[in-house]
């Protein structure tokens, strides 16, 4: 009897060890009692270094730990450190209602049955986004408006006020610091107007060079310039007819053209480089800055006459130190948007952590905290993002001092884990301008975007 239930243990070792796709087993404390080759490949790890360790810390994409404390069943997407996918599957074990251990499964992208999984995954994941949706218009009486969501006062006196604009037709001025949400708001007031079956043209003033902003605005005849298209080009106010133009960073506008922004405005007509005839233009112009234009005009460098123009209804977008009573709020929705993006599964902030995000004064505002929050996804193995997932400068405004886990971690993971801390600080000071942090980082844009691959950062 001895010796069959020894042979039966041999064959059911051998049958997991087998099985196409990878299998992890762990106890009730999480601790890998059993691992597969198939699983340790795709993990890159080998079962010499997995067996005996906490399966959540030593696996990045594993939340085992949260299963063994929820009981809950998870499905999700997950990708090694190369271009292969796979669905992960884990669960608990029970006995009697008893949680006893855990499994974790990979389906391999590899594996033939997979794609018609995937398939059904991405079509649920759509239909999801899709009835948030309408759920979202639902509660909020307008979908496009559903981001300004909020309890405090002076942001919903200016969302009420950028309704009641958009049903007309006056030029709008939208002030506030750089991540308030200038252009999410323009975006809202064109889609709820009557132009909103026209095209919604965006247009960063700041980020074009001056000698091209011309030609952009206004297009140009073909022949006009030195490497002009012959047959010429129309400009942003001519695609944007019927419609409205957003003039983003419209304080970094030269004042040489600012005159032929105040002219299209007075005439409502522009005229290519280079050409010689008038075209006929109807637009609506939403313009923002996060510069004092008022000091501006007073110091000269800006067009009193345009400031005029411009500010036919003015709204200001509080930063989010003035309604951190919203941040719970805006962090769960970041949270909703980031996880259906790598489609995870949603954490929560611990209270600990949330005490430390709202003693922040977040000069990058809701960006910011969009970048804060997209790290610490990153960075957790848990379902709970903890005070150690955020950057040491949030810790330190909020006299925090957190030991960093070194347990069952080489020292190569321990580097790649700060490599990967320091490119997020990076981008998120630059504003996810990955040209000014490879500068920054001493990279080459090759050697940033193949960093950003290997850690699957956005």
């Amino acid at each position: 009897m001895g010796n069959g239930m020894l042979k039966m243990e041999k064959i059911l070792h051998l049958a997991l060890e087998n099985t196409p796709n990878g299998l992890a087993v762990v106890d009730g404390q999480g601790t890998v009692i059993f691992v597969n080759r198939q699983y340790c490949e795709f993990a890159k790890t080998s079962q010499e270094k997995l067996l005996g360790t906490n399966l959540s810390a030593s696996v990045s994409f594993s939340l085992m730990t949260h299963i063994l404390k929820s009981g809950e069943r998870i499905i999700k997407l997950v990708q090694d450190t190369g271009e292969e996918k796979a669905v992960l599957e884990e669960k608990p074990i029970l006995q009697e209602g008893r949680i006893e251990g855990g499994i974790s499964y990979l389906i391999s992208q590899k594996n033939r049955s997979v794609k018609m999984l995937l398939d059904q995954l991405n079509t649920l994941a759509e239909e999801v986004r899709y009835y948030r949706e309408r759920l979202a218009s639902k509660e909020t009486g307008s979908s496009h408006f559903r981001y300004f969501i909020s309890s405090n006062e002076k942001l919903m006196e200016t969302v009420e006020l950028a309704r009641r604009a958009a049903m007309f037709d006056a030029n709008i001025l939208i002030t506030g610091e750089t991540g308030t949400g200038k252009e999410l708001l323009a975006t809202a007031i064109h889609h709820e107007s009557k132009r909103k079956k026209h095209p919604f043209i965006k247009v960063n003033c700041a980020a074009i060079p001056t000698n091209l902003l011309e030609s952009e605005l206004f297009g140009y005849e073909g022949g006009a310039f030195t490497g002009a298209r012959g047959d010429g080009k129309p400009g942003k106010f001519e695609l944007a007819n019927h419609g409205t133009i957003f003039l983003d960073e419209i304080g970094d506008m030269p004042l040489e053209m600012q005159a032929k922004i105040l002219r299209v405005i007075q005439e409502r007509e522009i005229e290519r480089v280079g050409g010689t005839k008038t075209v006929k233009v109807d637009v609506r112009i939403i313009s923002a800055t996060n510069r004092d234009l008022a000091q501006m005009v007073a110091e000269g460098t800006f067009r009193e006459d345009l400031y005029y123009r411009l500010l036919v209804i003015g709204l200001r977008l509080p930063p989010l130190r003035e309604r951190l009573e919203d941040l719970p709020y805006i962090a769960n929705d970041i949270l909703n948007r980031l996880c259906m993006r790598y489609e995870v599964s949603k954490p929560e902030i611990s209270p600990q952590g949330m005490t430390v995000l709202k003693k922040y004064q977040w000069p990058g505002n809701i960006r910011e905290l969009e970048n804060v929050l997209e790290r610490a996804l990153n960075l957790t193995t848990g379902g709970v993002i903890e005070v150690h997932h955020f950057p040491e400068k949030l810790l330190a405004n909020a006299g925090v001092r957190v030991r960093v886990e070194v347990q069952n971690k080489t020292l190569d993971q321990l580097i790649e884990l700060k490599e990967k801390e320091i490119i997020y600080e990076t981008l998120a000071y630059t504003g996810n301008n990955k040209q000014k942090a490879a500068e920054i980082l001493g990279l080459s844009r090759t050697a940033l975007y193949k960093k950003l691959k290997k850690y699957n950062i956005s």
